[in-house]
């Protein structure tokens, strides 16, 4: 009998427990229907077989093994009319004879015993891989809901980061690029030229600064995505990242367009965010196309390359995967209940595929 692991039992049977319990449960069947087909064989005094038999096949039903079972019903039923044909007198034998009918009787108890507990045995399994099922689905949600929560700890974490540059580095930054100009403001013509050069290459630098700012905090946490949704941020980081690695990257919209919940969003543009990471990093592509398909069920959004590609059954190897973000991407889709997949072959580039099922706009939309 095959091992089965976390198994519900719901009677009072040994169910599938481990295999010592399995393989001593199964010797105790056989030593039990030994003794008794022993007992039946050498006595004279007629036994209730449909009972001392019954025995047997009971605990075969513990086991849950449906060959057992019939295997000693087939055994038994035989037994029975064996034990008759050893014990009966010569020249004795009559259809109508008691102990014949009697045993005939006892073997049909036996089957209806026997079919029984094949219906028993048949239940309790369905039953098991229900419970099963239902356990691999809770396990499941309950991953999916500490996933979920991880994201929006996440983002609330990058929403404060994001804050505290805006509100501490970038205020003092606008605060020394003012003192700056007043400084040099007050320069008088006939000091040196080279404070004046100076001053310029510091408000050049406070510039660069503030400006590589923007773009962390944008990265952290766009405003476009909280104010205009999901195609608007993906046209704006398509375009910041061409600008960024030079590969042509566009935005395609597909359907009627809507607004889904906050964590969906975000959770998509992470995604697309990741997977254009790959683009830049592995594919050596010199395209991209990022669409956005939504209809009144179904969200789908995809990121496809036209680079070197690989062979996706590869990326199963753990080193693979985390080199490429996959785990990360894998875990942002089964918090928001959605599916990835990959679709890739070497020299054929790459596409990204996250669909994301049910009706799931306008959630929150209280909190926006």
């Amino acid at each position: 009998m095959p091992k089965r692991e976390g198994a519900v039992i719901n009677s009072g049977f040994v169910g599938s427990g481990s295999r010592n319990h399995r393989i001593l449960l199964w010797t105790v069947v056989f030593a039990v229907t030994l003794v008794l087909v022993v007992a039946d064989f050498t006595t004279w005094i007629e036994l209730d077989v449909a009972t001392i038999f019954g025995l047997p096949l009971v605990l075969a039903g513990a086991t849950r093994s449906r060959t057992l079972l019939w295997l000693l019903t087939g055994l038994l039923t035989a037994t029975t009319f064996a034990v008759y044909a050893t014990q009966v007198p010569a020249g004795t034998f009559t259809l109508q004879e008691p102990y014949f009918v009697n045993r005939v009787l006892n073997a049909v108890s036996l089957l209806l015993l026997a079919g029984l507990l094949h219906i028993w045995i048949r239940s309790a399994a369905t039953n098991e891989a229900q419970a099963r099922l239902i356990k691999e689905q809770n396990e499941k949600l309950q991953t999916a809901k500490v996933s979920r929560r991880m994201i929006e700890v996440q983002e609330a974490e990058r929403r404060e980061v994001a804050s505290h540059l805006h509100d501490l580095v970038g205020q003092k930054l606008t605060a020394i690029s003012i003192n700056l100009n007043i400084v040099k403001g007050q320069l008088s013509p006939h000091q040196s030229a080279e404070i004046d050069v100076r001053l310029d290459d510091s408000l050049r630098l406070v510039e660069e600064t503030t400006e590589s700012i923007r773009d962390v905090m944008a990265e952290l946490r766009p405003a476009v995505l909280d104010d205009f949704g999901l195609a608007a941020v993906l046209r704006w980081y398509a375009d910041q990242f061409t600008k960024r690695t030079g590969v042509a990257t566009s935005v395609v919209e597909q359907g009627p367009g809507r607004r889904l919940s906050p964590t969906a969003e975000h959770a998509l543009f992470r995604m697309a965010q990741n997977a254009l990471g790959n683009v830049a990093k592995h594919a050596h592509a010199d395209k991209a196309v990022v669409t956005l398909r939504t209809t009144s069920q179904v969200t789908c959004l995809s990121v496809a390359d036209n680079g070197d590609g690989f062979d996706s059954l590869a990326m199963r190897q753990p080193a693979l995967d985390r080199g490429w973000g996959l785990m990360i991407m894998r875990e942002r889709a089964a918090a928001i209940g959605a599916s990835l997949s990959i679709e890739s072959a070497p020299g054929h580039g790459t596409k990204v595929v996250v669909t994301l099922n049910g009706n799931t706009d306008d959630q929150s939309s209280a909190s926006r």
